[in-house]
């Protein structure tokens, strides 16, 4: 009889209280990598560095679910970027400075706030450029405001038909002016089997408490790439208009001359091509920056790496790329930590995924 009751009330509970058996699951995960990288053309010499986060930027984080019945889930994420080459944290020395995130999720999409990636810089990483930011980064010429946000709120739509969105609003948090500092984003696309489509947007209020009335920062991104079997080619074309839409990757950097001005007026373009050979892959890109203002500060990147997977986890790569700027521009070849001092760069290095 004990028994019995027992059993009636924890089923009478777990009927009041579904969530108090619900499935959860928590996931520690990351990414070393680490390597040596010779940069050459700066105006203070070439520089032989030990360097972190030359393919993937160094990280760890934590990721977790819980199944709350009836098709909804909660999930969070955790993730903080890591200078493998000192043990120091990345993101100006934030802890989890790359993604702070809780969220819903069901059949229809998922909602999640707090900080986190923009749809643009999304499908930049994931759409078009074959390096995702990694080495050779397409952030060099394609530096955008709206890469990552916080105080965001993001909602994204599951597939229907081949097809889903995005949007985000970001909140500016300026007392008195609730339009100062605000973004607002979103992108739209297709995926069906080997093509992938996407345009994405980005928009951001300048203002601040004590600045009004400044130029908005907008940016636009067609994206596309398509997998040919042999091949996967890659193309992406950007426009960014205004204060801050085409930031510098390097904002110390010069090569003597005109100084280097960031782009209030500029056109992206970028093409790229991955090809297997079973456990190996060459990638090439080629990255052109247009600046339409009267300096005319253009510059064009050329890159190629090579990898070499040892596991499903662990691959060893190398690359050479070199960036030809003009009229003063003063763009240089970095990686997704560090900036880089010079306009071409050697690199050799380890990835390993946890």
């Amino acid at each position: 009889m004990k028994k019995l009751a027992l059993t009636t009330i924890a089923t009478c509970f777990c009927i009041m209280h579904p969530s108090a058996y619900a499935q959860s699951a928590v996931t520690m995960y990351g990414v070393m990598d680490i390597g040596l990288s010779y940069d050459q053309g700066g105006i203070n010499g070439n520089a032989l560095r030990v360097t972190s986060g030359m393919a993937t930027q160094s990280r760890w984080g934590f990721r977790g679910t819980e199944d709350l019945g009836n098709g909804l889930s909660a999930y969070f994420v955790l993730e903080g970027g890591i200078h493998a080459d000192t043990g120091g944290s990345t993101q100006n020395g934030t802890l989890f400075g790359r993604t702070s995130i809780v969220g819903l999720s069901n059949s229809l999409g998922t909602v999640s706030a707090g900080l986190q990636d923009t749809p643009y810089f999304t499908t930049l990483n994931t759409i078009v450029d074959p390096l995702r930011n990694g080495i050779a980064r397409s952030n060099n010429l394609m530096a955008a405001t709206g890469f990552r946000a916080g105080n965001s709120i993001l909602f994204r739509s599951n597939k229907v038909n081949g097809f889903n969105a995005d949007m985000m609003f970001v909140a500016g948090e300026v007392a008195g002016d609730i339009n100062a500092g605000r973004a607002i984003g979103g992108s739209f696309g297709y995926s069906d089997g080997p093509l992938n489509l996407r345009v994405a947007y980005h928009h951001k209020n300048n203002d601040t408490a004590t600045i009004q009335n400044t130029s908005k920062a907008r940016n636009l991104l067609f994206a596309a790439n398509y997998d040919f079997g042999i091949a996967k080619a890659y193309f992406g074309y950007a426009i960014d208009k205004g204060l801050n839409s085409a930031s510098l990757n390097n904002s110390v950097a010069s090569f003597g001359g005109t100084a280097p001005t960031a782009s209030i007026n500029s056109r992206d373009l970028l093409l790229g091509v991955s090809m297997p050979f079973g456990i190996q892959t060459v990638v090439a890109t080629y990255i052109r920056k247009d600046d339409k203002t009267s300096l005319a500060q253009d510059a064009q990147q050329y890159a190629l790496a090579y990898m070499y997977a040892l596991s499903k986890r662990t691959d060893v790569y190398t690359s050479y790329a070199i960036i030809r700027n003009k009229n003063g521009a003063a763009y240089t070849e970095g990686n997704s930590e560090e900036a880089g001092t010079g306009n071409k760069q050697f690199t050799v290095g380890l990835r390993h995924r946890f």
